[in-house]
């Protein structure tokens, strides 16, 4: 399987007009769930690494880059979308175009708003955004990482962007960059609607961390496309905007993808962001958390993964036997 299937325009193989939910057997009650049905109803769209059409194992997997598959995904055919994408100069996932080693901050926030120029393109009216970022700090070094002992899938080659100079930051700074994106999501005409903060109490503790406290949370923002959207209060559980939710140790991702997100997490979102009988997207799959759960709660699944082995990992974990 190539590294994407999206070389050129040219070269795009797509799938026969057939349903994506053809073979539910009762429509949603949630007009907003039916529309994004109907969107993939006698669509073309990019031939998918692989899929389930089962009545209650709906999904679709694509491998490519999200901001080439995006625009050639049938309009208004995603009700909400949960994800978390590659966190700056964190990881190194071994495929060329990935997000996250931009050599400056620039890049990497102008990568991510051209991936949601994508989402405004398969959203409903109504439809949400989960974004999840992680921040980095700017050591500013000035040598190789070269290793670290969280995780060997952070030895990274070479200088980091964040271990040299020239960032134009002082050196030790958090950079900040969960904030930088969602401030430039605005400019582009996204409604920030919560800034909901995910708190791991059991998360890895920095042992190098002398001089500052060792962070326990992360951002989880919600986006809608205007003022009216889909949106179940009931979900929250009654933590509102602060999440306690534990990192999972036994994760579907576990032994090929190192930054899964928890499954509980993904199901707050999905519950309160997409109706009964929608359709979840997953831009950056990573380990499959999202097209995991979605299906088990009644929803259909999306996902685009430029990694050909996450590809692999995910198909075999979620087809069944």
């Amino acid at each position: 399987m190539p590294t994407s299937m999206l070389d050129s325009p040219s070269e795009i193989s797509y799938t026969p007009p057939v349903s994506l939910f053809q073979a539910l057997p009762d429509e949603p009650s949630h007009p907003s769930a039916t529309s994004a049905r109907e969107a993939w109803k006698g669509k073309r769209s990019p031939k998918p690494f692989a899929q389930e059409n089962d009545s209650d194992q709906l999904w679709r997997l694509y491998q490519g880059d999200n901001r080439e598959v995006l625009p050639r995904l049938p309009e208004a055919s995603v009700n909400c979308v949960v994800t978390s994408p590659p966190y700056y100069w964190q990881r190194d996932y071994g495929v060329d175009g990935q997000f996250g080693m931009e050599p400056d901050i620039d890049g990497f926030v102008n990568n991510l708003r051209k991936t949601f120029e994508g989402l405004k393109h398969v959203l409903t009216p109504d439809g949400v955004v989960f974004l999840n970022l992680g921040d980095t700090y700017y050591s500013a070094k000035g040598r190789p990482h070269g290793h670290d002992a969280k995780h060997r899938s952070r030895r990274l080659p070479g200088l980091r962007a964040v271990d040299g100079p020239g960032l134009g930051l002082p050196r030790k700074s958090l950079i900040g960059i969960p904030w930088r994106v969602a401030l430039a999501l605005q400019e582009d005409g996204w409604t920030l609607r919560s800034d909901i903060i995910w708190v791991r109490n059991s998360a890895i503790p920095e042992p190098t961390a002398k001089d500052r406290p060792w962070r326990k949370y992360e951002h989880i923002f919600l986006f809608s496309q205007g003022p009216r959207y889909f949106f179940d209060r009931d979900a929250l559980e009654g933590e509102e905007d602060v999440w306690f939710i534990e990192p999972e140790r036994n994760s579907v991702a576990r032994g090929t993808h190192y930054a899964p997100f928890p499954r509980e997490l993904v199901r707050r979102c999905v519950a309160a962001g997409c109706p009964e009988g929608g359709v979840v997207l997953d831009p950056f799959v990573g380990g499959g958390t999202t097209m995991s759960v979605a299906p088990e709660m009644g929803r259909a699944a999306i996902g685009i993964e430029l990694n050909g082995e996450f590809c692999s990992h995910i198909s075999r974990t979620l087809v069944r036997p």
